[in-house]
């Protein structure tokens, strides 16, 4: 489809005031980088403009209206002063009505109208054209529970955070551009709403449910929704999700067409002193994390009736035990937990997605039982492993890792396939061991090729406090401590699983 002019910025004057002498206005400095970089990523030039003139109560430029009907796409930068703001709301109802009349405002699965909250405002008073879209916050809250800009004036790291989101928008925005681009509009005629072509030039990525978070973990969710789509995948919910009763059946809508679910967890307590009376704040934050646990719980159901989904809980590493809601540490027993840094979730996000093609062993079939035996490359190339090794395989059929890529999901078909698995516990760290028993324990009775007849970690050396007395509470299996050198005699009690 062809327009005359790609893009309009609608704002408010107040928005655009520097909050130091000398500093460039915020809608200036969020204009000129959104213009650079959309140029950068499109290459070549993009037409974006706004209504520099607007002061107060300036009468509007009417030649403005004139001119949407040939404009693409509108960004609207919503703050309390443009929910006051007349010429705002007729720059809105304008594109809107312009917009109808050319194929509607979604066209193949996107929007040409993009929501910017600049300063925080409740959904529930955004206007009823933007209140569906999810839109992009400008903002996050801190400890207090107070919203805060991003603004360079607040810190180099507050910068840095507005950079990153214009680039979210700037992607986003440039996408769109591409369906538009590759829409027909014979002769200059409208499109007839519903008659625009399935597009067939992105890749057919997978579909993610990535939960709705509270807003401490806003940023986090955007960069991992990010990257998923910049990966080809869809990423859902793509619109806020709605309160009760339509909550739980649109949910459910959407984890039906999931390959996996992401849920992001706070680390901080909903309510910061419970003597004083809740804030508005805490009583959002409560209200989010209702709705993560609800997710949550859905998910979960979701997983038990269908073999080909997957679940994946999240809690950030510096999380204290003190400020966890008693829900948030129950679910630390749950297979599906994990608790690393950011980028050690993507790699397992990206693992689970895009799983390495496993080659299904040749299972014997003359009654020999099959091990699998996980452990870590450094303890086979140490030769601290061979003695076990060696007498294992006197009697059964011994599966080592193939270390090339030794990622969860290599570990998780070989558990499907072997009918006894032991994790030897050497040279990897507590980290690798907790991934190692929550794939061993999502696995052991589900989709398996044969029952799982027997379980149990080995702990060799070097000794480290972490091996000292190692107790696995949060499920049974048995722990044989081998740390003084291997000993057949210690293999008793996991043979007897076998027997």
């Amino acid at each position: 489809m062809h327009f005359d002019r790609d893009i309009f910025i609608s704002y408010t004057h107040v928005d655009n005031k520097p909050l130091a002498e000398g500093q460039d206005g915020w809608i200036a400095t969020f204009h000129r980088g959104l213009e650079i970089r959309l140029e950068q990523l499109r290459g070549t030039s993009v037409d974006i403009w706004r209504d520099i003139k607007l002061q107060g109560n300036d009468a509007l430029d009417e030649s403005i209206f004139k001119q949407f009907p040939n404009l693409a796409l509108l960004v609207a930068v919503l703050s309390p002063r443009y929910l006051q703001s007349d010429w705002c709301s007729r720059e809105l109802a304008c594109f809107l009505e312009s917009a109808e009349a050319r194929g509607g405002v979604n066209v193949c699965g996107t929007t040409r109208l993009f929501k910017v909250v600049k300063t925080y405002l409740e959904t529930d008073r955004h206007p009823s054209g933007l209140r569906d879209l999810l839109g992009y916050a400008f903002y996050e809250m801190d400890a207090a529970g107070r919203p805060r800009e991003f603004n360079k004036i607040y810190g180099p790291e507050s910068e840095r955070k507005f950079w990153a989101k214009l680039e979210d928008l700037a992607y986003d925005i440039h996408q769109t551009l591409k369906v538009l681009d590759a829409l027909p509009d014979p002769d200059g005629a409208a499109v007839a709403a519903g008659s625009v072509p399935e597009l067939t030039s992105f890749a057919p990525g997978k579909v993610i449910y990535l939960a709705e978070t509270t807003p401490d973990l806003s940023v986090e969710r955007e960069r991992i929704r990010r990257e998923l789509e910049q990966a080809g995948h869809r990423v859902l919910p793509d619109q806020p999700l709605p309160n009760p009763p339509n909550f739980d059946p649109v949910v459910c809508g959407h984890l039906a067409q999931a390959a996996l679910s992401v849920h992001l967890l706070s680390p901080y307590a909903t309510v910061a002193n419970p003597a004083q009376p809740l804030t508005q704040q805490e009583i959002y934050r409560q209200l989010g994390m209702a709705r993560t646990r609800d997710q949550i719980e859905l998910a979960k159901h979701c997983g038990q009736t269908r073999p080909d989904f997957g679940r994946i809980l999240w809690l950030p590493p510096d999380a204290t035990l003190a400020s966890l809601e008693d829900w948030v540490l129950a679910l630390q027993n749950e297979p599906d937990f994990v608790s690393t840094n950011l980028e050690s979730l993507k790699d397992i996000i990206r693992d689970r997605l895009n799983p390495t093609a496993i080659s299904t062993f040749d299972l014997p079939q003359d009654g020999t039982t099959q091990i699998y035996l996980d452990c870590d490359k450094r303890d086979v190339d140490s030769g601290e492993l061979d003695p076990l090794t060696e007498w294992l395989e006197k009697h059964f059929v011994v599966t080592l890792p193939e270390f090339e890529d030794n990622g969860l999901s290599q570990s998780e078909a070989l558990i499907k396939q072997c009918e006894a698995v032991l994790i030897y516990y050497g040279y990897a760290g507590s980290s690798w061991l907790n991934r190692r028993l929550r794939a061993l324990q999502k696995n052991a009775n589900y989709n398996r090729q044969r029952p799982l007849r027997a379980k149990a970690v080995y702990v060799a050396g070097p000794v480290n406090p972490t091996k000292q007395n190692l107790q696995i509470d949060s499920w049974p299996i048995e722990v044989i401590t081998g740390i003084n050198g291997f000993n057949p005699d210690l293999l008793n009690v996991f043979l007897e699983q076998l027997a």
